[in-house]
Parts: C-alpha cells; structure tokens; sequence
C-alpha cells in the first residue's frame, strides 16, 4: 500500500515535471475559482446561503499556491526557497521599492490635481484607502490584506513563476502578453461578483483587458530590472489596487491614473523585446 502510494507521487510529480507552465495555469484557475464560484452562486441569486466576501481574497492566493506547489513538484525545497527568497529581495533595489510604493500615490495626487481643474471642485477623499467591498476590515488590515493577497497572491504566480516560464525561448514582451491573457481569464468569475465588474457592460471585457495588458507591460518591466524581485511588483501591484479603487466622487482619477499606466506601459516596450532572461532574485 506504501508502495502503491508513493508511486502515485511519483507519478503525479513526472506529471508536473514535464508539463508545468500547464499545470500551473490549472491549478491557480481551480484553486481561486474553488474559492469564488459559492460567491458566485450568491451573488446571483443561485442559492438561499450567503457566502462570505472574504472568498474573494483567499480565492487571490491562488497563483501563489500554484506556483508554490509546481515549483516544489520540480524544482523541490531549493526551487521553493529561492522563491521565498525573491518575495524578501530588496537588496540593491531601494530605488525601484521607492517607485513601487510612492509612484501610485503620486500619480493618484496629480489625478486630484487634474480632477480638481477639469471639474471645478476637489474630489472627497475622507475615505482614501478604504474599501466598499470590504468594510467591516480596519484601513490599515486591508492594506494589509491587499498586499497579501492581491500583492503577493498574485504576484507570486503571475511575475514570479509564469513570467519567467513563458519567457523562456521568448522575449519578455511575448512573454508578458501571454501572462495578460491567462491573467484576464482568471478574472472572469469575479465580472459576476463585484460591484464595479457587474456594472460593466459585455464591451467593457475589452477595456478591462487592455489594461490588464498594460499593467503586465509595467509589472514585468518592473519585475526585469528589479533583478526578478517579487517584492517590488506586489508593493505596486497593491499600492496601485489601494488608489484606483479609493471610493470617491469622481469617475476621473482611475481613468486618468490608467491613462498614465497606458503610457508607461507603452513606453516599456523596447525594452522588454530585447529583455529575454529574468535575473535570480537576491
């Protein structure tokens, strides 16, 4: 029976071992869609039971569980550790963990700035940093919580394992394209959970799509020339999250805040067509 046992193991790791970028994809869909679809089913109105919002962020931890477990399938306790350690790198990277934490907040006053004169008026911020889908969380535990699960979570699959995975043989740009694709499908549980995603219309897909296209340009430029430092992309990643879902009494500062985005990521085009190797973290 041990036997028996060990060998199924075995087997399941050949598995992992000969398709990973596969079974990663798999495995962070499942894992996060496990979590959302009882959401789902509340949502809209398929069950009498009430799920708890809290789904939504455990269901983001699901690329990061992925990556973890394919990464310790092939690569074993070594694999995982320089992982871990790529989540913790900051040596050398001061400068770009400044830009990941303070840019979006820059960006997010001039977006005030440039609201205040397009509409005569400044734009209530008492509630910055706070949560509509979330409220019963304190500022600070969801700032927390963002960066935990939507950072890192996230982060921690989409830059620090299918990033370098799809890059290999590719160029960066090729690469992260493909991350934006993999990365919108994931998404499409959530377009019948949240408020903001349940507003869109069917076309809406299209623009939601595109920024995410943008935002994989910048987090993978990011991601490069930290030298394959997780930290720096999930700082910006939920710093960026923190701002553009502020509540707020303009519609003008996410769309100004992602037409800047657009452009940076434009902007880091050249760059990732020549950039084909990800550095080790450290």
């Amino acid at each position: 029976m041990i036997e028996s046992a060990g060998a199924e193991v075995g087997g399941s790791t050949r598995f992992v071992a000969h398709r990973p970028t596969s079974c990663f994809i798999v495995l962070a869909y499942a894992l996060a869609w496990a979590c959302w679809l009882p959401l789902l089913a509340d949502r809209q109105d398929w069950v009498s039971w009430s799920a708890s919002p809290y789904l939504h962020l455990l269901g983001a931890l699901g690329p990061a569980a992925a990556a973890l477990i394919v990464t310790a399938a092939v690569h074993g306790t070594r694999g995982v550790r320089r992982l871990l350690v790529a989540c913790l790198a900051w040596r050398g990277r001061l400068g770009l963990l400044t830009l990941a934490a303070f840019g979006p907040l820059v960006l997010f006053a001039v977006a005030v700035v440039a609201a205040r004169v397009i509409e005569g008026r400044w734009p209530a911020l008492d509630r910055f940093g706070a949560t509509s889908e979330y409220p019963a969380i304190p500022i600070t535990l969801y700032w927390v919580a963002n960066l935990v699960c939507y950072g890192y979570g996230e982060e921690i699959g989409w830059r620090g394992y299918l990033q370098p995975a799809l890059q290999r043989g590719r160029s960066a740009l090729t690469a992260a394209v493909g991350v934006s694709v993999v990365w919108a499908g994931w998404h499409l549980p959530l377009f019948g959970i949240t408020p903001t995603y349940r507003a869109m219309p069917a076309v809406g897909f299209v623009g939601f799509y595109f920024s995410l296209l943008v935002g994989a340009l910048v987090l993978a430029w990011l991601y490069l020339v930290g030298r394959a430092s997780i930290l720096v992309v999930a700082v910006f990643h939920a710093v960026f999250d923190i701002t553009t879902t502020t509540p707020t009494t303009t519609t003008l500062i996410p769309l100004l805040t992602g037409a800047v985005i657009t452009v940076v990521g434009l902007a880091t085009i050249p760059y990732l067509i020549r950039a084909r190797t990800a550095a080790a973290p450290g």
